[in-house]
């Protein structure tokens, strides 16, 4: 693969895992989260795992303001875990 490639490939899923994580009311919880700099780098290299991504373009076309990230997301725990940690600190999500 070249790098190219691997460019394009990382920058679709980049943008699929930050429209997550915009659905989610999540983006501005990551930031505020200490050493939220690797945790967004971690989840897009999950995400590049996926073979999902058709689905979950279309899933995000569809799903304006959902509950959670689908079940095949391979963030989806992820989302979970952030999405509960801020609700025990009080946090409001977007």
């Amino acid at each position: 693969m070249s790098i190219l490639t691997q460019l394009t490939m990382r920058q679709r899923h980049a943008a699929l895992f930050q429209a997550m994580s915009d659905r989610l009311g999540l983006s501005e919880a990551f930031a505020r989260r200490a050493g939220h700099g690797d945790a967004p780098r971690r989840a897009v290299d999950r995400c590049m795992s996926c073979d999902q991504v058709s689905a979950c373009e279309s899933w995000l076309a569809e799903n304006a303001a959902p509950v959670e990230a689908p079940g095949y997301c391979r963030n989806h725990d992820m989302f979970e875990r952030l999405k509960h940690d801020i609700e025990a600190e009080g946090f409001k999500r977007a």
